[in-house]
């Protein structure tokens, strides 16, 4: 029998169908097989635990492979075989042949240093960082129904929003559409960089034609060592439910914290924290405010003339200790 070849979709099609495939297999999956071979007495399978650790490693090794191999299978032609090519680079192969769709972000440091000058030239610069939450919030009624953001983004009232809010999702696109520098999610899980290239593209914001980084780039300030440098010297403000341990964690290592503004409620409070945080004189500010972030990063900076970071959970880590001065 003749197996029919589809093509390799350049937009990515065949790598969400088997990560969702595999992700089923081998967490859905596994875990009925799991419970029911838990459920056996037999001999093979004296104990539920062993049984289920047995159904889950089966899920997981099946999943893995509706999620690559049978990939593979799917877009080989008929009668041809690769038995002695890795999987790993049968896909470095088939990334290496879409260089020239690749979209280059900014590095870290090219991050910092963009921000170094806008301080040294007191010029405005924000740095907006686009997660999930931001891009379900976009994504309304522009690539996903309501129903289906509300679904995916049960976490979002945390984030400060309630869905359905299109006048928020329209804030937020005029917001990326200001902001010096937008981080986007690399990793291509479900509602992360893939949502992120949809969401932009349904909002009229060309990825290629502006300056992009990753959206972890608070965190790559920090490890690169570019954070301290940049607070050296510097009247801070702090922005966010917890500027006020933020505050006293930064005091601790030296640096100067200009004033907090503390609470934001919501991205309905975002206007009135901006409005607020004029009030101070600082050179930077670091926001860490869940979705209100972008909203308050953009129009601060642009109104203040200022540098403004979305700092997001940067700022717990700094709190707990884990990321020290």
């Amino acid at each position: 029998m003749r197996r029919s070849k589809q093509p390799l979709q350049p937009d990515g099609r065949y790598y969400d169908e088997g990560y969702d495939s595999g992700h089923t297999a081998g967490f859905g999956h596994g875990f009925e097989t799991g419970l029911v071979k838990g459920g056996e007495s037999t001999a093979a399978s004296p104990n539920k635990e062993e049984g289920f650790q047995q159904g889950y490693k089966k899920g997981v090794t099946d999943g893995r492979y509706d999620g690559g191999e049978a990939i593979v299978d799917r877009l080989m032609p008929p009668h041809c075989i690769l038995p002695d090519t890795p999987l790993d680079a049968i896909i470095a192969a088939g990334i290496a042949a879409h260089q020239e769709r690749f979209v280059r972000l900014m590095s870290v440091e090219q991050v910092a240093d963009r921000i170094a000058l806008a301080l040294d030239q007191q010029t405005p610069l924000s740095v907006v960082r686009l997660g999930d939450g931001e891009l379900l919030a976009m994504a309304q009624e522009t690539v996903m129904p309501v129903e289906a953001v509300r679904q995916e983004g049960g976490f979002l009232s945390y984030a400060g929003i309630e869905v359905p809010n299109l006048a928020v999702r329209d804030q937020l696109r005029e917001a990326v559409r200001r902001a010096d520098i937008v981080g986007i999610p690399v990793l291509r899980q479900p509602n992360y960089q893939l949502l992120a290239g949809s969401v932009l593209q349904a909002h009229g914001i060309d990825i290629r034609s502006r300056p992009f980084a990753d959206s972890l780039v608070n965190y790559g300030l920090y490890k690169g060592g570019y954070l301290q440098r940049l607070l050296q010297g510097r009247r801070v403000l702090l922005i966010g439910n917890k500027a006020d341990a933020l505050s006293s964690a930064l005091s601790g290592y030296g640096v100067t914290v200009a004033g907090v503004v503390t609470p934001v409620n919501g991205v309905g409070d975002a206007s009135r924290a901006a409005a607020e945080a004029q009030h101070h004189a600082f050179d930077l500010a670091l926001v860490s405010a869940g979705i209100s972030a972008v909203l308050i990063a953009e129009e601060l900076a642009r109104i203040t003339g200022k540098v403004v970071i979305d700092f997001g959970h940067m700022a717990d880590s700094i709190i707990k200790g884990e990321a020290p001065f």
